[in-house]
């Protein structure tokens, strides 16, 4: 059963009682990510996370480790480009014991300048792995060129260069500007009382004030181009991609079953022709993503440079095709199977359905149940299909970019 509350300085609680589950996943999500920082704090939202976890002011940074390993569940965090996430999971009766714990590192760090130290040193380590690992580090450089010089297209944690410059105060004066109760929601869901939780929400974050004004959030602009960044590797990454309709948009609906037609599963065109008929690569993909203004379409794959001409001309023949012959009935009904299953089979983890409520909660301010995600997705026509796919598959507004032993000196994917 869904519940929500809201706190008098705005905090939201939102829940979903499951008895039948013997644990329970909490989140604490705050509405803000890298979007909201200037270029001289680009990675200081997911510094601050790093930091959360190095000590309060009732635990030390060992203390919280430990007490965390002492839950016998999971306690974590993450960053995104607009949301910093504190959450865990616990057996049922846990969940007063996590809930301090995440309430104490969200509301009570001290930001030590011995461990501030090691932790800049940690995600300087963090940013060199990622930089090492060629299939994850050609998304950031897409980020960077398809929506330029913005906050969007920085890199969520940070250069090297910025996360040098950070100090306390700039971090204590950052939080002050982020962190407000009306931009946190507390999820959970599990073997819980609603109830209960607001008596413990109530309590932690009844004294948690900030009147200082958020700052407006840079609206997102997305520029199409074609970018090849050499390296030594063995193949060629790819990413290709262009708008698609923000999380609170209808048509997102026809854009997630798009998305599973073009190359979102095995069964998708991309996946079959490519990987199964020509055996051109091994990885190759689309995905979306739907942020609270803008989205995202997008292909990527890697790829042998000597392959590298015939995958882009198979993507284009495959999205050309899709956009002129239009999708089956069957293609289509097939793609909503899949989301039913998806969808119901998720709904077995507690992390997920957590996960789930706030993120509805931060998009839309309401639950939105199963089902009704479920009659949106079967009322798609194949026509609605075609129709965005015009605008949402067109090529002249894409951006690719290409990491890897490419030597060409023009790429393109229109």
């Amino acid at each position: 059963m869904y519940q929500k509350t809201v706190l008098p300085h705005g905090v939201r609680v939102v829940t979903e009682a499951l008895p039948h589950f013997h644990s329970v996943s909490l989140g604490i999500w705050l509405n803000t990510g890298s979007r909201d920082e200037t270029a001289g704090e680009n990675g200081m939202a997911h510094f601050l996370e790093h930091m959360a976890f190095k000590g309060t002011g009732r635990r030390s940074a060992s203390e919280l480790a430990c007490q965390i390993d002492q839950l016998g569940g999971t306690a974590n965090a993450f960053t995104t480009q607009e949301n910093t996430c504190f959450h865990g999971k616990v057996l049922a009766a846990e969940l007063p014991r996590l809930f301090d714990l995440l309430s104490d590192i969200l509301l009570n760090p001290v930001y030590d300048t011995a461990e501030l130290e090691k932790e800049r040193q940690v995600i300087l380590q963090e940013i060199d792995e990622l930089e090492d690992t060629p299939d994850e580090y050609v998304h950031v450089l897409f980020n960077r060129h398809f929506y330029g010089d913005s906050a969007f297209g920085r890199p969520i944690m940070g250069s090297a260069d910025t996360v040098c410059n950070f100090t306390r105060l700039l971090l204590l004066d950052y939080r002050q500007s982020h962190y407000h109760p009306q931009d946190i929601v507390i999820a959970a869901a599990g073997r819980l009382e609603h109830e209960a939780l607001v008596n413990l929400a109530a309590a932690a974050f009844g004294d948690f004030h900030n009147c200082r004004c958020s700052r407006p959030r840079q609206k997102v602009a997305t520029y199409p181009g074609a970018h090849n960044f050499l390296k030594d590797l063995e193949q060629v990454h790819l990413v290709a991609g262009g708008k698609a309709p923000a999380a609170g948009e209808d048509s997102r609906y026809m854009a997630i079953l798009l998305n599973l037609i073009l190359g979102g599963n095995m069964s998708s065109r991309l996946f079959q022709e490519i990987r199964e008929r020509q055996g051109l690569c091994y990885s190759i993909y689309s995905f979306l993503h739907c942020f609270s203004d803008a989205g995202l379409l997008a292909i990527s794959a890697s790829v042998s440079p000597e392959n590298f001409e015939q995958l882009l001309d198979t993507i284009r023949r495959e999205i050309e095709a899709l956009k002129t012959t239009g999708v089956s009935p069957q293609e289509l009904q097939a793609a909503v199977d899949y989301s039913r299953a998806s969808l119901y089979l998720s709904a077995e983890d507690s992390d997920n359905r957590m996960m789930r409520l706030a993120r509805n909660e931060l998009s839309f301010g309401h639950y939105l149940s199963y089902e009704e995600i479920i009659d949106h997705l079967a009322s798609v026509t194949p026509h609605q299909v075609i129709e965005k796919a015009q605008d949402w598959l067109d090529l002249g507004s894409w951006q690719i970019v290409c990491l890897g032993p490419l030597k060409a000196s023009t790429i393109s994917i229109g």
